[in-house]
């Protein structure tokens, strides 16, 4: 290719402009389906409306519902465990602890609470 060859930008291939909604200064394409203009009922800028139990829902609703259920769900996985013992353990123990853990298929928490009441049990605390 020499100086006076020059590409245009019709020889290479690209992606389809996203369609603005009308009374935009952007043209829209015919290629692009026609964006579906949303119901009295529906937020603009919100997802489809989904029925549960009855009642429309819209996106926002469904994942403000899911955030409360995995709320609730980490508060009662951790109601059990609500006593937390913080360990320093030096590296070459830490290691043979994951080590084990890994081994074992169990959790390190797992681990160190059977070592812990194997201690109390053997000294009669």
């Amino acid at each position: 290719m020499t100086r006076k060859d020059s590409l245009s930008l019709d020889e290479f291939r690209t992606a389809p402009r996203k369609r603005f909604p009308t009374g935009t200064s952007e043209p829209s394409r015919g290629q692009e389906p026609p964006v579906p203009k949303p119901e009295p009922g529906q937020e603009a800028g919100g997802g489809s409306p989904v029925q549960i139990e009855g009642e429309w829902r819209d996106d926002g609703a469904r994942r403000q519902d899911a955030r409360k259920a995995l709320r609730q769900m980490k508060r009662e996985r951790t109601k059990g465990a609500s006593h937390f013992v913080n360990v320093n353990l030096d590296r070459e123990t830490k290691r043979r602890l994951k080590l084990a853990a890994f081994h074992t298929e169990t959790s390190m928490q797992m681990i160190m609470e059977r070592a812990i009441h194997a201690y109390l049990d053997d000294h009669g605390l």
